[in-house]
């Protein structure tokens, strides 16, 4: 009897174990979720819409190309760096007095220069569309060094000011689609941004009463205001997988659509007269030289665009967006490349006129 007890007793060892591989089953399940809810790029469907969504809701084609084959061997940035606005970058030359001195008139000059190259990153926009990102960007920062000089005086280009001017235009002109809420300084009287109403409100806006801030008396105060409010859905409704001939077509075309742009990357190089150099930088007390493999990184840049030898799959998605109301107001094709286990939507292959839709 005794060891009859002993067999039905706790056995906490296998308890143990069962616990422990539930736990860890829990623990990969969750992972597995986690990843594939907060990371896009392995769903060809999740990147799509990314890409897509990114693009419809604000006009923003510069940011959806961090979801595309140029940033697959390169940060987006890094890229726009090298292969942009290395021509103009002139960190050694002096700076005007006036940057840098807090002063109204500093101010002034800046909001020139910023509302200056808004007024051609809109007309950039118009003439190529973000598809082109080479002809906007090479257009607009070499239309930047120019501006500068004349508003500023000055022939002082870093990477930093073109990044602050060129994201800010971006930013402004999501701003005038969606429109955007008053804003307060922090002594809740002082209004540092008027409340706007933006082109897809005026579009696709239903009349709400919505809550907002507003100034009542000389203090920020919740009040109920009638506004046109819109939502934009987008969705993929189709997926097609491309197979056989027809995938290893794609691929062959996809390397003949960068191949011109990658061929031009030295002669570009040689006529804005970029050079490998060295470059003499002080840490505390210590000297060190560095090199600056600027025309290198230029061509780079370029050649790295090329990811045909790593693609292994293709997938066609066709995308709507719908309004509130349920009404169609774009669809979208864009086909999206495996490499690994990461998708890339193929920038080569896509036409997002219809997605700019205040025009």
């Amino acid at each position: 009897m005794a060891n009859t007890k002993e067999k039905k007793g706790f056995r906490a060892g296998l308890y143990g174990v069962i616990a422990g591989v539930v736990v860890a089953v829990v623990l990969v399940v969750l992972t597995i979720f986690a990843f594939t809810t907060r990371y896009t790029a392995f769903s060809p469907e999740k990147v799509a819409v990314a890409y897509t969504d990114g693009i419809v809701q604000t006009g923003d084609g510069y940011n959806a190309y961090k979801q595309t084959l140029v940033s697959k061997n390169q940060k987006f940035g890094s890229f726009v760096i090298n292969a942009y606005m290395a021509p103009y970058v002139n960190e050694d030359a002096e700076k005007s007095k006036i940057i840098g001195s807090g002063t109204k008139e500093e101010a002034e000059l800046l909001d020139c220069v910023y509302n200056t190259m808004y007024d051609y990153y809109i007309e950039l926009l118009n003439k190529y569309g973000m598809d082109d990102y080479d002809s906007v960007f090479s257009d607009y920062f070499a239309k930047l060094k120019d501006v500068r000089v004349k508003v500023i005086g000055d022939e002082y280009m870093d990477t930093e000011f073109m990044f602050g001017v060129f994201e800010s235009n971006v930013d402004t002109y999501g701003k005038s689609l969606t429109g955007c809420a008053r804003v307060f300084a922090s002594d809740n009287k002082t209004i540092t941004q008027e409340q706007t109403i933006g082109k897809y409100q005026e579009m696709f806006g239903d009349m709400q009463e919505v809550e907002v801030d507003a100034l009542v008396d000389g203090k920020k105060q919740t009040v109920k205001e009638e506004q046109p409010v819109y939502k934009l859905t987008t969705k993929v409704v189709e997926t097609k997988a491309l197979e056989g001939d027809e995938l290893d077509t794609y691929i062959a075309d996809y390397k003949e659509r960068v191949a011109p742009i990658i061929n031009v990357a030295k002669t570009r190089a040689e006529e804005f007269g970029l050079e490998n150099t060295t470059k003499e930088k002080k840490i505390l007390f210590i000297k060190k030289t560095e090199n600056v493999n600027t025309k290198d990184d230029y061509i780079a840049a370029y050649e790295k665009l090329d990811c045909s030898q790593d693609i292994n799959a293709v997938s066609q998605c066709t995308l709507e967006v719908k309004n509130q109301r349920d009404e169609i107001v774009a669809t979208q094709t864009v086909y999206v490349v495996q490499i690994g286990n990461s998708w890339y939507v193929d920038n080569t292959n896509v036409n997002t006129t219809g997605l700019y839709l205040a025009k």
